[in-house]
Formats: C-alpha cells, structure tokens, sequence
C-alpha cells in the first residue's frame, strides 16, 4: 500500500485532472470557459501567495492537474486564450494580495 501522506498530491493531481476535464466540458459556451478559468487563475493566485513561504511545489501541481484537465476538456473557445487567462488571474490575484489590496479574513 503507498503511503499517503508522502504521495498526497499525485493522488489530487489525477483526480483535479477529471475535475477540470468535467468543468470544461460543462461549460456551454467560450464566453463561460473564460469566465471560469480567470476565476480559476484568481483561486490559484491566492493559494500560491498563502504558501509563499511554505512548501509550494505540490500544490503547483495540483493547481497545474486542473489546468491540464480543463484544457483537455475545453471544448469552446481557443486553448492559448484559457492559458493566457488563467495566468492573468493568477499573476494578478496574486499581486493584489502582495499590496495588501485584497485581504484575506485569516490575517
């Protein structure tokens, strides 16, 4: 039996893989697709900034298994213009935090 606690995130790297495959393909049009990979990007900008100093890597990861999924699964809408978003959202939720511009309700 693999233990868990030291392979936790390849288990919700495959399983953000289906998620994102399964939001994509719900997703009814491009317009929507965008809408929900900005504000994917906008989540994932947020946990990054939270684990600055902490351990980072798995969760990239995990964040990069959902990227993957939905990029798999879009089936509206251009796949450079997903990436470009989702990155947009990230680099900006990011550094929105950084300036103390958006607080979380943890600090």
């Amino acid at each position: 039996m693999l233990d868990f606690y030291k392979n936790w995130f390849e288990s919700f790297f495959l399983a953000l893989i289906v998620v994102g495959i399964a939001v994509a393909l719900s997703a009814p049009s491009a317009a929507i697709s965008y809408a929900v990979i900005f504000l994917s990007g906008i989540f994932a900008g947020r946990l990054i900034y939270e684990r600055k100093h902490k351990m980072k890597f798995p969760y990239v990861m995990i964040i990069a298994g959902f990227v993957i999924g939905y990029l798999i699964g879009v089936y509206y809408g251009s796949r450079m213009v997903v990436i470009a978003l989702f990155a947009i959202g990230a680099i900006l939720s990011y550094k929105l935090y950084d300036k103390k511009i958006l607080k979380d309700t943890k600090y």
